[in-house]
């Protein structure tokens, strides 16, 4: 069972962005995730961290469930944000993955990190 974090640092604050959700190790590496999925959301590397942390029980029938969390900018209209699901569907499915996806957008100003 896995599930990949992808974390976002900047000024020393770490905030979830991505988890991936599986039962079965990925067939693909985090290391080769990482390029597209920058892209995907428009991120620098270094905004992005994967990480493979193990999930051992989970309900539904989709082989993974991925759940993203960014921060909401005006950039980030429902249209880019459906496109980027439609993107993120389309890298899992050409590695032979199901997916149900979820995205939420948090107001920066709302966001506290204790370290």
């Amino acid at each position: 069972p896995i599930s990949i974090v992808f974390f976002h640092f900047k000024h020393g604050f770490k905030m979830p962005l991505l988890k991936i959700f599986s039962l079965q190790p990925l067939r693909v590496s985090a290391d080769v995730l990482h390029p597209a999925l920058m892209a995907i959301w428009k991120v620098p590397k270094d905004v992005l961290k994967v990480l493979v942390l193990p999930t051992h029980d989970m309900s539904g029938s989709e082989d993974l469930y991925i759940d993203i969390r960014a921060k909401a900018k005006p950039e980030r209209t429902q249209e880019v944000v459906d496109k980027a699901m439609a993107d993120v569907q389309a890298l899992f499915q050409s590695h032979g993955y199901s997916i149900s996806i979820r995205v939420e957008l948090y107001e920066p100003s709302l966001q506290s990190t204790l370290s």
